[in-house]
C-alpha cells in the first residue's frame, strides 16, 4: 500500500470506512475520504480518524476529480450497485473493493459467515459466544460495526472468527471475487432466513437473494440453515457444492444436525444442547436462531456443553425484542426497532404477550404489508406513523373489517413522540407497548439505532413512578 492512492468512498458512522482509512494510511497509502454528509453527521468516524494522515472531502456531491488518479477505491457497503460512479470507475478500470474484502483477504483464522434477512446479528453474536465458551477466544465482526480489517491489522489471533455479512457486504465480496480477489474458505456459512428486504437498494427480489446466496461462492465446508424455510429449502440444494448441509428445526427423522423436540435441542448424536427455559430470547424465530447458531457451532468444533453455557448466559441485543422498561402499572416497553421488515414485525407480534399495543411505520422500502396487517388486526391497538403511516392504517382497517373487529387503528401524523404517547394512552395495565416498525427509519431518524434509543428514553421516562 505504500505510496498508493486510495479513495475511501463513504465514511459513514458504522466503523468500516474509518477502519479502512486508518489502516491503509498506517500502511503508507495516500488516502482520500469522500462522503456527501457534512462533518457534523460523521462525528464518531472523524474522532476515530484523529491523528491519521488522510484527506477529507465531505459535505458535497462527488466530482470526477475526487476519484481521478486513484489506484484503489474502497466502497462503503451502503452505496448501491446502481450508482453511476461505479460504472465510471469500471470504465476506467479502477479497482473497486470493500473494507470487508480487504480484511477477509488477510484473515488466516478459521471463520464462520452468518447472513440472513433477519436474525443475523443475534445468531452471529450467539455463535460467537458459543465459540468463546469452547475455545476461550473469539471475535464477532462485520455488520455488527466491528470491522474485520481492524481485527486483522491488530494482529490479534482469536481461535475462531464469526463474520456477520449483510446483503450489501455480500454484494461487495462477490464483486471483489469477480475482480480476482481470493479468500480462505469459511468453515461454515450460516443462513438464518431468506425473505424480501432492501429491495429499493438491490433493485429487485432476485438481485437481493442472489447477493445473499453469492456467499456460497466462498466455498464453505458446511452450510447451516433452519429446516422449513421455504426459500432456503428451495435455493440451497443446487448450490451447496461439496459442502455438508446442516439443517436445524422440528422435522423429526429428517436427518437434522440439530433437532428441537418441543422442550430441548439435541444434536444428531443425541447430545443435549439447551432447553427452552434456558434461552432468554423472546419468540419462536429466536428459538430458530439459537438452533441454527448451534448447528454452526458444532461445525466449528464447539462441544455441546459449551453451546449450553453460552445459551444460558446470552441476553437480547439492543433494539431486538429488548424489554427496556416496566411501569408501576406493569406495562412492558419492548424495543424491536431492528424489525425493519413486515416479516420481522409479524414475528415480534407473535413473540410478545398481550394485551399488545404496537407502533408501526416509518420510511418505505418497497415491501408489501398485507400479511402483517392481517396479523396486527388481532392485537389491542396499532399506532401507525411516519411516511408509510397512512397506507399502513388503510391496510390495517381493511384487515380489521375483514375479521369483524379487533384492533383499534390510529394514524398519527405528527412525530415519534406523539405516536409514543398515543400508544401509551391505549396500553392497559399489564400490557405491552411494542416498537416493531416493519419499515426503515430514515423519515424520522438516521438509523434504526437512533429510533430505538429514542423509544428507550421515552419508555424509561414513562415508567418512572
Amino acid at each position: 500500500m505504500k505510496g498508493r492512492r486510495v479513495v475511501v468512498w463513504g465514511l459513514g458512522v458504522f466503523g468500516g470506512g474509518a477502519a479502512a482509512a486508518r489502516v491503509l494510511a498506517e500502511r503508507g497509502a495516500r488516502v482520500r475520504v469522500l462522503d456527501r454528509k457534512p462533518p457534523s453527521a460523521l462525528a464518531p468516524s472523524l474522532r476515530a480518524l484523529e491523528g491519521s494522515e488522510v484527506e477529507l472531502v465531505l459535505g458535497r456531491e462527488h466530482r470526477a476529480e475526487d476519484f481521478a488518479g486513484a489506484d484503489l477505491v474502497v466502497k462503503s457497503p451502503a452505496i448501491p450497485p446502481r450508482s453511476p460512479w461505479i460504472a465510471w470507475l469500471e470504465e476506467r478500470r479502477v479497482p473497486l473493493t470493500s473494507e470487508l474484502a480487504l480484511g477477509l483477504a488477510e484473515l488466516e483464522t478459521p471463520y464462520a459467515v452468518v447472513t440472513g434477512s433477519k436474525g443475523k446479528s443475534t445468531t452471529a453474536t450467539l455463535l460467537g459466544e458459543m465459540v468463546r465458551e469452547a475455545f476461550g477466544s473469539a471475535e464477532t465482526v462485520g455488520n455488527n460495526e466491528r470491522p474485520l480489517l481492524e481485527l486483522v491489522a491488530s494482529r490479534r489471533r482469536p481461535a475462531r472468527v464469526v463474520v456477520e455479512v449483510s446483503s450489501f457486504m455480500a454484494e461487495g465480496l462477490a464483486r471483489a471475487r469477480v475482480a480476482g480477489a481470493r479468500f480462505r474458505a469459511p468453515e461454515v456459512c450460516v443462513f438464518t432466513s431468506l425473505g424480501p428486504e432492501h429491495l429499493d437498494w438491490h433493485g429487485g427480489l432476485e438481485d437481493y437473494y442472489e447477493a445473499k446466496l453469492s456467499l456460497l461462492g466462498l466455498g464453505p465446508r458446511a452450510v447451516a440453515s433452519p429446516a422449513g424455510s421455504e426459500e432456503l429449502e428451495a435455493r440451497l440444494p443446487g448450490r451447496l457444492g461439496s459442502a455438508r448441509w446442516l439443517r436445524s428445526g422440528r422435522e423429526q427423522g429428517a436427518g437434522l444436525a440439530v433437532e428441537w423436540t418441543g422442550e430441548e435441542a439435541r444434536s444428531a448424536a443425541g447430545a443435549l444442547l439447551f432447553r427452552r427455559g434456558e434461552l432468554s430470547l423472546l419468540g419462536e424465530h429466536n428459538l430458530e436462531n439459537a438452533l441454527v447458531a448451534a448447528s454452526g457451532a458444532l461445525a466449528l468444533g464447539v462441544a455441546p456443553e459449551a453451546v449450553r453455557r453460552a445459551v444460558r448466559a446470552f441476553r437480547p441485543l439492543p433494539h431486538r425484542l429488548e424489554t427496556v422498561a416496566v411501569s408501576p402499572q406493569g406495562i412492558r416497553f419492548v424495543n424491536d426497532s431492528m424489525a425493519t421488515t413486515p416479516a420481522a414485525a409479524k414475528a415480534a407480534l407473535a413473540a410478545v404477550e398481550g394485551p399488545l399495543v404496537v407502533l408501526l411505520g416509518g420510511s418505505d422500502k418497497g415491501a408489501r404489508y398485507e400479511e402483517l396487517a392481517e396479523a396486527a388486526a388481532g392485537v389491542h391497538s396499532v399506532v401507525c406513523l411516519g411516511e408509510i403511516g397512512g397506507a399502513l392504517a388503510r391496510a390495517l382497517r381493511a384487515a380489521v373489517a375483514a375479521r369483524g373487529g379487533g384492533a383499534e387503528v390510529v394514524h398519527v401524523r405528527g412525530g415519534f413522540e406523539e405516536a409514543f404517547r398515543a400508544g401509551l394512552e391505549r396500553c392497559p395495565p399489564g400490557g405491552a407497548l411494542l416498537l416493531a416498525p416493519a419499515t426503515a427509519s430514515y423519515d424520522m431518524f438516521p438509523n434504526f439505532k437512533a429510533r430505538g434509543e429514542r423509544f428507550r428514553a421515552l419508555a424509561v421516562e414513562a415508567a418512572r413512578p
